[in-house]
C-alpha cells in the first residue's frame, strides 16, 4: 500500500537535493510507474527509457510538487503518462484485440476516486480508464469501443466533468 505522506516526504527531500531520497522514490514507485508506462507504450525498452525521463523531470520539479494539489503518486502517474505519450510512435495504430478497461488497482486509487468513478455510467468511465490507464487518444478510444470520434470525446469530456463534480464535494 502506498503511503502518501512518506511520498510527498520524499519528493521534499528530493527538492532539497538529497540522493538518497530520489533512490528510495525509485525502490517505491519505480515499477508501478513502469507499468503504467508500459501500458501506453506497449514495449519494455520504451517503457524503461520513459521511465528513466520522467525521474529525471520528477528529481527536477520536485520543488513544484504541491500536496496541496493532489498526491504525489498521481503527480508522478501524470509524469510518466505525459512522457510516454510523447515516447510512443506515431505510427502504431493497431489495438490488441483483447482491449479492455482493466480493473483498477485499489491500493493505488484514492478511495474517493474508485467511489467517484463506480458512481459513472460503465461506458464513461471504461473510455476514461482506457484514455488514462492505456494512454489511448481519441480515435483510438473510439476504434477500441467502437463508437464515432465525436461520441467517444463527448463521453471523455462527460465523465472527466462528472469526476471533477464529485471529487470538489
Amino acid at each position: 500500500m502506498l503511503h502518501e505522506g512518506e511520498l510527498a516526504e520524499l519528493l521534499n527531500a528530493m527538492a532539497a537535493g538529497e540522493r538518497s531520497a530520489a533512490e528510495a522514490l525509485y525502490r517505491r514507485m519505480g515499477a508501478r510507474l513502469y507499468g503504467s508506462a508500459y501500458r501506453i507504450l506497449r514495449d519494455a525498452g520504451l517503457a524503461e527509457d520513459a521511465v528513466q525521463e520522467a525521474f529525471v523531470k520528477i528529481w527536477r520539479n520536485a520543488h513544484r510538487f504541491d500536496a496541496a494539489k493532489g498526491l504525489p503518486s498521481t503527480w508522478m502517474a501524470v509524469i510518466v503518462r505525459r512522457v510516454a505519450l510523447d515516447r510512443r510512435p506515431r505510427a502504431v495504430s493497431t489495438l490488441p484485440a483483447d482491449l479492455e478497461a482493466p480493473a483498477l488497482d485499489l491500493d493505488y486509487v484514492h478511495p474517493r476516486l474508485r467511489d467517484a468513478l463506480a458512481e459513472l455510467p460503465e461506458v464513461h468511465r471504461n473510455a476514461l480508464v482506457l484514455m488514462y490507464v492505456h494512454g489511448l487518444s481519441h480515435s483510438e478510444l473510439a476504434q477500441a469501443m467502437g463508437a464515432p470520434l465525436g461520441t467517444v470525446k463527448s463521453w471523455v469530456r462527460r465523465a472527466s466533468a462528472a469526476l471533477k463534480e464529485k471529487l470538489e464535494r
